[in-house]
């Protein structure tokens, strides 16, 4: 296992699960009767039974409690594909009831770390999926493009594969566990750190003396790094992406700041209703996604994931303003990330995400800061429609993990014109949940009308 792979089988207990999800609403063919769809799609699904590599793979405990992987030779498909009902009216809040339990349910280790949750019963005739994902098996990003490359443009295909399926993932490599192979990890391990080390120095020394690099324990407290537990409340939302791609346009920011923007003003309403907006600004770690070509680079694509923290700048009251600082932070981060090599940049993740190990800690010291507020992910998705073996795939939503002492996480994906985002919060740590989500709304509207009083 890499760093960052490890580190999410470490930091998982039975309170604290370290899965990622997304819950994906599928509409039928018309003339489908109630229900026979998702039956349907639970037995095509099975009958995928060639297996790739990649949904194989369990961790085990080697080397004195460091994990690697082994891979399963059997996959019992009844067990990772399930078909369940919507309860009570079957509305969308019922969905969303149903799945905020799922999610609280942590993997188990003794099967390979994957689920997907078939539902049926929405009063509106969709079918629902939801699909977990370890994330030491693969990112939030990565399991979204696993599930888009099961899917297809035409909606005449009616042998589409599963996620599963080795045309979709690619097989993984398992390292040899002899002595001689465990000796070269270490010493390529040690030769990468003492590679870092140096351009660690030169990007931190250049970020802090010109105060624009934000670096782990440098967060105000607030109520989403107070103590958490297992259960989960899960809130989604869509918006036209046409009004965020002009924001784009006029400011000339990335759409990735832009959506920032909008997480980082409706964070800051939600403080300010709670009255619990601190003086100094939020930070969000932006999970990376490393290319084997290019290195690591924010909104890339690519497999396995690292992590950075940057500003939100929730202390700033003007909209354009607070863009235009969180627009310096990610382009002060992405410099430092650019700096290093794909290994190297694992290993200093695996530091900016170390600190969450102090939490405990935190809950004696009030002096310890948590290593960053919240954490924020925008991945962009397909552009054109697509079916599955006929159905319509109609919204993406991703549902995110929370680590200790992280009791908020936002997603956010874009898919034909539309922006899906996932919120994920701890039941109690964060109530009321969904004026979170109301809150996106203001924000973007704010940002919208800030901008056009500028004349953009």
């Amino acid at each position: 296992m890499s760093p960052t792979e490890a580190m999410f089988v470490l930091f998982e207990s039975p309170s604290h699960p370290m899965h990622v999800a997304t819950l994906t609403l599928f509409e039928p063919q018309t003339g489908t009767a109630p229900g026979a769809h998702a039956a349907d799609m639970v037995e095509r699904l099975r009958a995928h039974t060639e297996v790739s590599e990649l949904f194989r793979k369990r961790p085990i405990r080697l080397l004195h409690g460091y994990p690697w992987w082994r891979s399963q030779d059997e996959v019992d498909l009844e067990y990772h594909v399930r078909h369940t009902a919507v309860p009570g009216a079957g509305t969308m809040a019922d969905l969303l009831s149903l799945v905020s339990q799922m999610h609280s349910m942590p993997l188990d280790p003794q099967h390979p770390m994957w689920e997907m949750h078939v539902i049926e019963g929405l009063t509106d005739g969709r079918t629902a999926v939801y699909t977990k994902f370890h994330l030491s098996l693969t990112d939030g990003a990565s399991g979204l493009r696993l599930l888009h490359r099961t899917l297809s443009v035409d909606p005449g295909i009616r042998d589409c594969p599963a996620p599963w399926s080795p045309s979709v993932a690619a097989p993984a490599r398992h390292p040899s566990l002899g002595p001689r192979m465990m000796l070269r990890s270490g010493l390529s391990l040690t030769w990468e750190l003492a590679a870092t080390v140096p351009t660690l120095m030169r990007t931190g020394y250049r970020g802090l003396t010109e105060e624009h690099l934000t670096l782990p324990l440098q967060s105000p407290p607030t109520i989403f790094n107070a103590p958490t537990g297992r259960a989960r409340k899960v809130a989604v939302r869509s918006w036209p992406l046409k009004p965020l791609r002009r924001l784009a346009a006029c400011t000339g920011a990335p759409l990735e700041v832009v959506v920032l923007t909008m997480c980082a003003g409706a964070l800051r309403e939600y403080l300010l209703e709670q009255y619990a907006l601190p003086d100094a600004p939020l930070t969000a770690m932006l999970p990376v996604p490393l290319d084997f070509g290019e290195g690591p680079t924010i909104g890339a694509a690519g497999r396995g994931i690292g992590a950075m923290v940057v500003s939100l700048g929730t202390d700033e009251d003007n909209p354009l303003a607070r863009l235009a600082r969180i627009a310096d932070s990610v382009a002060h981060t992405s410099r430092v990330v650019a700096a290093l090599g794909r290994s190297q940049f694992q290993l200093v993740s695996a530091l900016t995400l170390s600190p969450i190990m102090l939490e405990p800690v935190r809950r004696v010291l009030d002096d310890i800061p948590p290593p960053f507020n919240v954490t924020i992910s925008y991945t962009p998705g397909p552009t054109r429609p697509r079916f599955w073996n006929g159905a319509r795939l109609d919204a993406v939503y991703p549902v995110p993990a929370l680590a200790r002492g992280q009791a908020l996480s936002i997603t956010l994906t874009s898919r034909s014109g539309e922006l899906h985002v996932g919120v994920v919060g701890d039941r109690i740590a964060v109530p009321h949940l969904h004026r979170i989500v109301g809150h996106l709304d203001t924000a973007l509207t704010e940002l919208d009308a800030a901008a056009h009083a500028a004349g953009r």
